[in-house]
């Protein structure tokens, strides 16, 4: 798993690259907390262009940064994890933003 960020226009973008799971979810969850904490931003984009896969690890990070950030929206999301989300009832909670 990569992990990118950038911050523009108030906007904190982490880019995640590769596969979020239950073997890489705490370290990308340390990244995570350690990158908000040094940053000051109105809204969160987690960026998953290249994110081909994402587990229930995953998901809970997800779930855990919407309940600290109400503007946080999943951007960029191919098919197969677009499924996931669906599967789960993400995308009545979440802004998704399709590829």
């Amino acid at each position: 798993m990569n992990l990118t960020h950038d911050l523009a226009d108030n906007v904190l973008t982490f880019h995640l690259e590769g596969e979020l799971n239950s073997y890489n979810s705490e370290e990308v969850e340390k990244q995570l907390d350690s990158i908000i904490q040094a940053s000051t931003f109105n809204a969160i984009r987690m960026d998953m262009d290249k994110l081909v896969y994402i587990s229930s690890a995953g998901l809970r990070i997800i779930v855990r940064l919407k309940q600290m950030y109400d503007d946080l929206a999943l951007i960029n999301v191919d098919d197969s994890v677009y499924s996931i989300f669906e599967m789960v009832g993400f995308n009545s909670i979440l802004k998704i933003e399709r590829k």
